[in-house]
């Protein structure tokens, strides 16, 4: 296993999985949170500020602190969403907007306090004046002329019509044409200015009031909350896809370290199968060269037989390093010279091996001297076929008896060994 793809790979997954948990992060969610709530702040300062405008124009608000400290909170709001904006062309034209239709606001919430103040004033002046002058004349012509002039403003307070403000004119006019003694000529002309004046700044005031009610702030208001609510669930929406995206990334990553975690273990235990098949070939050979070199002096057949029997002996140790059922080696042009082992209590089916030559001349050697079938079941039929099944069945003698069966798992695969020479 080459470790520099497996490390780049790794590495690489790493990355990836850094970009996207970067982008599964909702950056943009606390800057959407912030503009919503500056939207909403704004809109609940907008609302209190209506209300304190319709007080004050009742006469109930004689203080304007409560305005400007609205209208400071409304620019403070704006201050905020401003401070969010995103690089988002349209969303910062949409903010601008609302903006300017704030600013507006902010214009017929100064001309309101201006006006609503004069008025204010005058109305006071206006009360006091006519009181004076009804109670100084009871049962004179003025009396007349001043209450009707009165009730015609009082009209004019709650109804800016035009014919209501005709009606104080008329009422105007009336007055001015009656004749003035001359201790109340001074109060008279100054009723007669407070009212000229209510007459016309009464209409105005409510022009301004009612203007400033319709101000274009609540469109403009829903347009731009939209706009960031459509944002902000675009926001969450990609968000999710890159969640989504890193747990697949995730679970790849694990994928590629479970495999490659198993085929670390598989390359150690190779190794260690590697090891301890060297261990046994070189204890092996170690003991074929002491046979050789202890019986070298002795006669031939007992030499032959010394080898003989290390041969044996480590044709078992191989087989059952391999966990094999059966094993031999058999030299080739002599029958004679073959070594047979069986695991306990099973035999080589009969005629086996003997007929290895020739299935072998018949299979074709390798260069390597080994041939491998993978399964006899996936051979096609024939002779070669019925002799490997014969030699996969496992012969075993259980109480002295034999006794066959087919092989099982493992047994699968023969692997055919063929030893060239004498």
């Amino acid at each position: 296993m080459k470790t520099t793809p497996a490390v780049a790979a790794v590495s690489a997954l790493l990355v990836l999985l850094t970009w996207l948990a970067s982008r599964a992060i909702d950056t943009d969610a606390e800057r959407y949170d912030r503009a919503l709530k500056a939207l909403d702040r704004f809109a609940v300062i907008e609302i209190t500020l209506h209300r304190d405008v319709l007080s004050a124009r009742a006469g109930m608000l004689r203080n304007y602190d409560p305005l400007v400290q609205e209208v400071d909170d409304l620019r403070e709001a704006l201050g905020r969403l401003h401070d969010n904006a995103s690089e988002d062309r349209e969303a910062a034209a949409a903010i601008d907007r609302f903006a300017t239709a704030a600013a507006l606001q902010e214009q017929l919430t100064e001309q309101f306090k201006s006006d609503n103040a004069l008025l204010q004033n005058s109305l006071a002046f206006f009360q006091l004046l006519s009181t004076r002058l009804s109670a100084s004349d009871g049962s004179g012509p003025l009396a007349p002329a001043v209450g009707g002039l009165t009730a015609a403003m009082l009209q004019l307070t709650i109804d800016t019509s035009s014919a209501a403000a005709r009606e104080v004119a008329d009422r105007l006019s009336a007055l001015a044409a009656q004749p003035l003694a001359s201790a109340d000529a001074g109060a008279v002309r100054a009723l007669m200015a407070h009212g000229e004046l209510l007459h016309d700044l009464l209409p105005v005031t409510d022009g301004v009031l009612r203007a400033l009610l319709a101000a274009p702030n609540k469109r403009e208001l829903k347009a731009l909350r939209t706009m960031i609510l459509t944002r902000q669930t675009a926001s969450r929406a990609t968000a999710r896809e890159f969640r989504l995206l890193l747990y697949a990334t995730s679970v790849l990553l694990l994928g590629v370290l479970v495999h490659f975690g198993l085929r670390l273990r598989a390359r150690a235990f190779a190794l260690r199968r590697r090891a301890a098949f060297e261990h046994v070939m070189a204890g092996i050979s170690t003991r074929l060269i002491d046979a050789h070199r202890v019986v070298s002096c002795r006669v031939e057949g007992r030499q032959r037989q010394e080898i003989d029997a290390q041969i044996d002996r480590a044709l078992a140790e191989l087989a059952k390093l391999v966990d094999a059922d059966r094993a031999y080696i058999m030299v080739s042009g002599n029958l004679n010279r073959m070594y047979r082992w069986c695991r306990e209590g099973i035999t080589f089916p009969p005629s086996w091996p003997d007929r290895v030559s020739a299935l072998v001349a018949r299979l074709g050697e390798t260069a390597e001297g080994i041939i491998h079938v993978p399964s006899v079941d996936r051979l096609p039929p024939g002779t070669d076929k019925d002799v490997l099944a014969a030699a996969m069945r496992l012969d075993r003698v259980e109480n002295g008896v034999p006794t066959s069966s087919p092989s099982e798992g493992r047994r699968g695969a023969l692997n055919l060994g063929i030893e060239s020479g004498q």
